[in-house]
């Protein structure tokens, strides 16, 4: 018995249809469950990450170490998976304080007067006009180094590109009818923000958070690499590249799995976030322009 034309093309039309057809996007996502898994099942699934066994440092590839040991005979696999956790918890936990404190300043922008809206513009305008990594350093150098402060200094450095996406949607929602109407019945400016225009904001931001965990997951290795992130011997991606550089020159193959790791990862995040952007993105699919991530300095 067939299926319904109808049927399938409500499936079709639909946003997990959308989704699942997306193979790009499924792709990322299935590589970031992986992950995830992985990362999360490492205490139970995985070796102990910081056991040394100096006398198999370098061991290759093998069934008891299936991507080899380190310079003091850790298990590789297990140091990728138990640094996993670190890497993505602090990037996961970043994005969502840059997505808060920019959807908390773009709205209060659009919605609370010309000297508001000025004031947040411009100190946008300064974050932005830096460089990102060079603010980042000096944030975290004043804060001190840890995960707390790691994470802290993204955020700060990260607001202002969400903030100017949501105020500029903000801004475009509050000429419809719906807000009109609620203004004209007298609701307070914070109402109208939270009941009328953070709604319709839900799904660019999860999309823009998406696409930019790759992007906080560099930040956040390119911190922990120049010693700002964990301490040794805790396992973390950028972590273990800074571990591995020192050996570039006579064990190359150690900085392989973790810049892989991380990589990989960026990849997927993009990928997953381009087709959620394809679902979530109203504008992308009635055909109108899509919005993009101005680009910062």
């Amino acid at each position: 018995m067939s299926a319904d034309p109808a049927v399938v093309t409500a499936i079709g039309r639909s946003p997990l249809g959308r989704l699942l057809g997306d193979r790009a996007a499924v792709v990322g996502l299935a590589i970031i469950a992986v992950v995830v898994a992985g990362s999360l099942l490492a205490p139970w699934v995985a070796a102990d990450p910081i056991a040394q066994d100096v006398g198999n440092r370098y061991a290759p590839r093998s069934i008891d170490h299936p991507l080899g040991t380190d310079q003091l005979g850790r298990d590789t696999l297990a140091r990728i998976l138990h640094g996993g956790r670190y890497s993505l918890g602090m990037s996961l936990a970043a994005s969502l304080g840059i997505a808060v404190l920019g959807v908390v300043l773009g709205l209060a922008s659009a919605s609370y007067g010309r000297a508001t809206d000025t004031v947040i513009n411009r100190l946008a305008d300064v974050f932005l006009a830096l460089p990102t990594l060079v603010l980042m350093l000096v944030v975290v150098g004043l804060l001190g180094q840890g995960l707390r402060n790691l994470v802290i200094a993204v955020i700060l450095v990260g607001w202002p590109t969400y903030a100017r996406i949501v105020r500029g949607m903000a801004l475009a929602t509050r000429e419809r009818e719906f807000v009109t109407a609620a203004e004209a019945a007298g609701a307070s400016r914070a109402r109208i923000a939270l009941r009328h225009l953070a709604p319709n904001l839900i799904g660019p931001v999860i999309v823009l958070t998406t696409i930019d965990l790759g992007r906080v997951l560099l930040a956040v290795s390119a911190l922990s690499f120049l010693g700002f992130g964990v301490t040794s011997p805790t396992p973390e991606w950028g972590a273990m590249l800074s571990d591995a550089r020192t050996l570039f020159t006579s064990h190359p193959e150690l900085m392989l799995p973790p810049g892989i790791a991380i990589t990989v990862m960026v990849l997927a995040f993009n990928l997953a976030g381009d087709g959620l952007r394809d679902v979530l993105d109203p504008r992308d699919v009635e055909g109108g322009a899509r919005w993009d991530r101005p680009a910062s300095t």
